[in-house]
């Protein structure tokens, strides 16, 4: 057997204060170690009231139970006669007054060729490699690492008008569920993580990890395992083509995944059919009455670029359907644009070869549904008018975040470090426990969604 320390991450020393939390016989033993010193973090004594069901009454108890509960969650999913030490702790992380790092966590040692594992020559988790040898592979310490952005509460300038939600109830609002973040992370630390360099393509310490085995490019028609490092490097922002090839996942993903949102083009015949599209975050849903036909017309804000709707659109988009161009402004403002000049709903082609455009934004005063679509397909589009008429709708044909039936990992054509291939695809609706970041339609992260069938694949064994 070998292991090799995560350098990337920090080595957490078996030692602090313990977090017990109470699990059925059966349940794996996940024991959290306060790694905080006094006074802040877990330890940080400010006076709070109980919120969501979480009893506490300080800012550090409240998050130890959050901790506590998560532990429980993993704890009554897995099945390990061997504890999993997870280290915890609070720490400043990367924010400005719109974007954060929430938290970060993983194998603090991945091991190999122990007795009981799966694949020979191939990396786990030393949390993984505990439960399938029976045996503590690393004794005298921690299996997870894990720290939390304390500058989401102390920082004023942090993510401006959101902080952590410490409920237990997935009752959160605007502000950040930190049980859903820190189930995500620990998530990490079992094994929901691959550890190929993304500058080189290389297999970590020239042998694949578990995870690699069942990343699917389709595309290439190989999994990542066997791979050269030049292939690797192309599938890593093949978006869309990179998939979980794993039979747990594949089968259970019909029963958690919902209809895909499209833009079904009807006219002319050279386009008909059925695209990926992204369903906006505001305005109305795209399933309501079986979705929204109409005439496409480009819209025109005469100023600048008038495909941008960025001003008040000057053509008629009276009971149509609007082509807008993403840049220069809001999701937001280009939809409420076009619902202002009449239009029944709006089509917002990307500006970049990155997949749809992503339709993010709140604005409850918009009331059409919108989507975002490729680069391509919006210039295919364009080539074609006037005569195109199309649906907006939630294709019942196709699964969200899917392709082939397979579900998509998170592969964007420009790296994201920390993010890509490590997470399902955003494409996903609802969306998923462990996609890149926390959206605000995850439905509640208790259930895990797809979670333990991804590590059922890998090889954990999951308690009935």
């Amino acid at each position: 057997m070998r292991t090799k320390h995560l350098s990337r991450l920090t080595l957490l020393v078996f030692a602090g204060l313990l977090l017990v939390a109470t699990l059925p016989a059966s349940a794996a033993n996940v024991v959290v170690i306060n790694f905080d010193p006094p006074g802040v973090g877990l330890n940080d004594p400010t006076p709070v009231a109980p919120v969501g069901g979480n009893p506490g009454t300080t800012l550090g108890a409240q998050r130890g139970n959050v901790y506590l509960l998560a532990a429980q969650i993993w704890g009554s999913t897995l099945d390990s006669s061997q504890t999993i030490f997870v280290a915890a702790q609070f720490t400043p992380l990367p924010c400005s007054p719109t974007g954060a790092v929430l938290g970060s966590a993983g194998p603090t040692f991945v091991v190999t060729d122990f007795p009981g594992a799966g694949f020979p020559a191939t990396w786990y988790s030393s949390a993984q490699g505990d439960a399938l040898s029976g045996v503590d592979q690393v004794p005298g310490f921690v299996d997870i690492g894990s720290s939390f952005n304390s500058d989401i509460d102390d920082d004023p300038n942090c993510l401006v008008g959101r902080q952590w939600y410490y409920g237990f109830d997935n009752n959160q609002g605007g502000d950040l569920d930190f049980l859903t973040v820190v189930l995500h992370e620990i998530n990490h630390g079992l094994g929901f993580l691959e550890l190929v360099d993304p500058n080189t393509g290389a297999l970590f310490f020239g042998q694949p990890d578990i995870y690699t085995k069942f990343m699917l490019d389709l595309t290439l028609s190989t999994t990542w395992d066997t791979m050269t490092d030049a292939e690797r490097l192309f599938s890593q922002t093949n978006s869309g083509n990179v998939v979980w090839n794993g039979s747990n996942v594949t089968n259970q993903a019909p029963s958690i995944l919902g209809p895909r949102p499209s833009l079904k083009v009807l006219q002319p015949k050279v386009l008909k059919g059925s695209y990926e599209a992204q369903a906006a975050s505001f305005g109305q849903p795209l399933g309501g009455g079986g979705g929204t036909t109409g005439q496409i017309v480009l819209a025109d804000d005469s100023t600048g670029v008038g495909t941008d709707a960025c001003e008040p659109i000057t053509n008629n988009l009276n009971g149509k359907i609007a082509l807008i161009d993403r840049g220069g402004c809001a999701f937001t403002t280009k939809v409420a644009n076009a619902e202002a000049a009449g239009a029944k709903g709006a089509i917002v082609a990307n500006n970049a070869p990155d997949g749809p455009a992503p339709m993010g934004g709140s604005d409850p005063s918009i009331s059409i549904p919108s989507v975002g679509i490729t680069l391509d397909l919006g210039n295919s589009i364009k080539a074609e008018l006037p005569g195109a008429n199309a649906k907006l709708l939630l294709d019942d044909d196709f699964l969200a975040g899917t392709t082939q039936d397979f579900v998509r990992l998170y592969t964007p054509a420009v790296v994201s470090p920390g993010s890509s291939k490590s997470h399902w695809d955003t494409s996903a609706e609802p969306s998923l426990l462990m996609e890149p970041s926390i959206t605000p339609n995850l439905e509640s992260a208790t259930t895990l969604d797809l979670s333990p069938a991804m590590l059922q694949d890998i090889g954990w064994v999951l308690l009935p």
